[in-house]
C-alpha cells in the first residue's frame, strides 16, 4: 500500500514494521484524537493476474500517484514520523481508511486491407492510453481501498481465505471510527492497558 499525507485518521505507528524507514528495532507511536493533524493516505491494490491491467501497470500507478498527483500537483511530500512514504500495507501506520486509485488501459489499433490476400484485414496496436480514477468497488463505495480490496480478494472465490484476508488487512486499514478499538487491541499486544 501507498501511504500519503485530510482523508483519514492515524490510529498507530508500530515502528516494527519498518525499521529499514526508522533505523530504529521496536517502538510505538500512538495519535489519539486528531493529535496527528490533517492526513492523507492513498494506496492502490492489484490481483495475482499477470494478464489484469492492475498488475501489468502497478509501476505506473506507483509513479502517478507518488509523483504525478501527490508530489508535483497536490504538494504532499511528508511521511508519518517514524514510517515509510510508501510501501507494502503491512509497513505502514495503520489508519481508519486511505483513498484509492485504479488503472484502466484504452488500445488504439490500425487497421489495413490488403486485396487478394488469404486474410485481407490486419490489425496492429499503434498505442495505448493509460487512465487513473478513484476505485471503484462496484458496489457504490468510490475512492476507498478497503473496499476495493475486498472486491478484488472476494473474487477469488475462495470464502475462507477470504475471511482471512479480509481480517489481517483490517489490521492496517480497520474501517472509519475505528482507531480507539484497534489503538487498544495494539496496546493489549505490548501487556498496556490504556487509563480510561
Amino acid at each position: 500500500m501507498h501511504l500519503f499525507f485530510i482523508t483519514s485518521d492515524i490510529c498507530y505507528v508500530d515502528h516494527e514494521r519498518s525499521p529499514q524507514a526508522n533505523h530504529v528495532a521496536g517502538g510505538f507511536t500512538i495519535f489519539e484524537g486528531d493529535a496527528e493533524g490533517d492526513t492523507h493516505c492513498h494506496g492502490f491494490v492489484w490481483t495475482d493476474d499477470e494478464t489484469s491491467t492492475d498488475f501489468r501497470y502497478k509501476a505506473n500507478t506507483l509513479f502517478y500517484v507518488s509523483m504525478r498527483d501527490h508530489m508535483k500537483n497536490r504538494g504532499y511530500v511528508r511521511n508519518v514520523p517514524g514510517a515509510p512514504m510508501c510501501g507494502c500495507v503491512e509497513q505502514m501506520p495503520t489508519v481508519e481508511r486511505a483513498d484509492c486509485t485504479q488503472t484502466s488501459d484504452r488500445f488504439f489499433f490500425k487497421f489495413d486491407y490488403n486485396e487478394g490476400e488469404t486474410n485481407p484485414i490486419s490489425a496492429t496496436v499503434v498505442s495505448r492510453k493509460i487512465q487513473f480514477a478513484a476505485c471503484d468497488d462496484g458496489n457504490g463505495n468510490t475512492n476507498d481501498l478497503r473496499s476495493k480490496f475486498l472486491q478484488l480478494r472476494n473474487a477469488t472465490g475462495d470464502a475462507e481465505e477470504f475471511e482471512n484476508d479480509a481480517e489481517e488487512f483490517s489490521k492496517y486499514v480497520p474501517g472509519v471510527d475505528q482507531c480507539p478499538n484497534e489503538i487498544v487491541k495494539f496496546l493489549a499486544t505490548k501487556n498496556i492497558t490504556p487509563l480510561v
